[in-house]
Order: structure tokens, then C-alpha cells, then sequence
């Protein structure tokens, strides 16, 4: 089956037939699929999903920046050398690849970054992103004149007073890039964090404080509004919990205040399921659709009152 010539009712229904995360205890909420043949592996949850996309971005070359754990194995092949990848058996087993398989290949990618390149750009109320203007120095001859040229721009001060840096290795294939590329560690002057909020006229929370805040406003009522199964406390939990909660205090204490996909997932869940007398509303007609308007899905169900 191909992904591309899935509509979204096909999709829908290969989910409602394979419920359940092929990797872990969770649900599944994405249609995976091959990237390079096109044809549908199987069912996933979203974490699983995007751990299984950085493991496979580490494969490629990328046109920009690696994906967060893709960068990670990157970066510790550089500094290290020698790596294992036996933490990632599952997925490995899910894509075809021994860890032997695995390790060559990521090799072979890693061993074409060999060309360093540092980046800067001074700190405005703009966050960085496409639109940020970056001067860069290289190709350098070598890594010990990379970090030279990274200290003397973090360090010294010189105009502008705060600045983002990035060092960059990239492949030796004369791309002009006016980005960052490849295998990038950020780095930024003391004090470019606060200047950065203080030039946008705010002090905000980070989008993943948010979150929290958010996950723990809205989907802990409904996680605590009724009796969860053990079932449903160990794959929302992960899979392992030591002791089973007897009580609203101690669930809480178990879901804590950081935010947690496969707990949010169980909160939408039964939020759907506890609305499912009102008139179908598009937003949350499908769980996908549902668990990407979280947000609405579960203040509406907060607006409701309790139950």
C-alpha cells in the first residue's frame, strides 16, 4: 500500500484496524511509511514515530540541520568515535537494519562532514529562523581554527554586543551555503538569552513551558476525572510503574507536571469519548484530528462541567 495514494478516510481506518503503536504500549496515531519506496510500514504513537524519523534522518545527508537525536549521534560519532545504538533494538528490528547495519551506514554519512565552517549572527527580537541574516568564516583548514575563531566570538567584546554562533561541518561539496548546514552546535554569548527577551519587550516562557502549562491545566482534570484500568496508567506511564496509585493524589503525583504525549493521548481519548453525545464536531472527528486540537478539545470538555 502506498502512503501518497492514502486519503485521509483510509488512513482513518488502517488506524481504527491497527489500534496499537507497533513499537511501544501506546496508540497508534500515524500512518507510517518507507520514505524512500513510498509503501506503509505500519502503525506508530508520535513519539515512536518521530524517534524512528531522526534515526532514519541520521542516514542522510540533510539539506539544513539534523533532526535533535540525529544530530546527537552525530555528534557523539565525533566526539567518541565509537557509539552503540543497542538502546534503539526496536526500532532497528522495525526498519530491517542489524546495529552493525546501522553503525556502517551513519558512518558513512558522518565521514563526509569533514569541512568546518563558523557562523554568526547578532541577537535581535527575532527569534532564530529562515529569515536570520548569518556572516560566516570557512571552509577552515582545520577544527583546532574553528574553535579558535568560535572563542574570540563568544568572548570578545566587540559590536554587536550579543551574538548566536554556530559551528558547522558540512560536506566538501562547494555549496555556498548562507545557513548553517550538516552537523551545527549552537552556541550564543553569555547573557544572548536575556537580550534576545528583552529586545522582544517580553519575558515569555519557552514553547515547551507552555506546554506544560497547558498539559497540566487542561489534560490533568481529564486524565483524574475517572478510574483509569492499570492497563491504561502503564502505557500512558511508559510501560513500567513500580506500584499502581490508589489514589487521586498519588495518580497525580505519578503524571506529574511535565508535559507527556502518551498520557496526553489517553486525556483525548476519553475526552472524545465523554463528548461523543454532541453533535460530531470536525475538529475532533478522528483521534488524529482530535489529538491535534488537544488544546480546544479539552477546554470545551472542561467548558461541559464535570462528570
Amino acid at each position: 500500500m502506498r502512503y501518497q495514494s492514502m486519503s485521509s478516510q483510509a488512513k482513518g481506518r488502517y488506524l481504527a484496524e491497527h489500534p496499537h503503536c507497533m513499537l511501544c504500549p501506546g496508540a497508534a496515531v500515524v500512518v507510517d511509511h518507507d520514505h524512500a519506496t513510498g509503501l506503509v510500514r505500519g502503525a506508530l504513537c508520535r513519539r515512536c514515530n518521530a524517534t524512528l524519523g531522526s534515526l532514519e534522518a541520521a542516514l542522510r545527508l540533510p539539506e539544513r540541520g539534523f533532526q535533535t537525536l540525529a544530530g546527537d549521534l552525530h555528534r557523539a560519532l565525533r566526539r567518541d568515535a565509537m557509539i552503540t545504538v543497542g538502546g534503539f533494538r526496536r526500532e532497528l528490528d522495525y526498519l530491517g537494519l542489524s546495529e552493525a547495519d546501522y553503525l556502517a551506514r551513519l558512518r558513512r554519512v558522518h565521514d563526509r562532514l569533514v569541512v568546518p565552517y563558523v557562523y554568526w549572527a547578532g541577537v535581535t527580537a527575532t527569534p532564530l529562523g529562515r529569515r536570520t541574516e548569518w556572516t560566516k568564516s570557512g571552509p577552515l583548514p582545520d577544527e583546532a581554527e574553528a574553535e579558535r575563531l568560535l572563542a574570540r566570538l563568544l568572548t570578545r567584546p566587540a559590536p554587536p554586543p550579543h551574538r548566536w554562533v554556530a559551528l558547522a561541518w558540512e560536506p566538501d561539496d562547494r555549496v555556498n551555503s548562507p545557513v548553517p548546514r550538516g552537523l551545527i552546535t549552537h552556541h550564543a554569548t553569555e547573557g544572548a538569552g536575556d537580550a534576545h527577551r528583552a529586545l522582544r519587550g517580553v519575558i515569555d516562557m519557552s514553547p515547551h513551558e507552555a506546554k506544560c502549562r497547558d498539559f497540566v491545566e487542561l489534560a490533568v482534570p481529564v486524565l483524574l476525572s475517572r478510574e483509569l484500568t492499570p492497563e491504561e496508567i502503564r502505557a500512558a506511564h511508559g510501560g513500567s510503574v513500580a506500584r499502581l496509585p490508589r489514589s487521586r493524589d498519588a495518580l497525580r503525583g505519578l503524571i506529574g507536571t511535565q508535559y507527556g504525549a502518551k498520557w496526553l493521548d489517553l486525556a483525548v481519548r476519553i475526552a472524545v469519548d465523554d463528548l461523543r453525545t454532541e453533535p460530531a464536531d470536525p475538529r475532533w472527528a478522528t483521534f488524529g484530528k482530535a489529538r491535534w486540537n488537544w488544546r480546544e478539545l479539552l477546554r470545551h470538555w472542561q467548558a461541559q462541567g464535570p462528570r
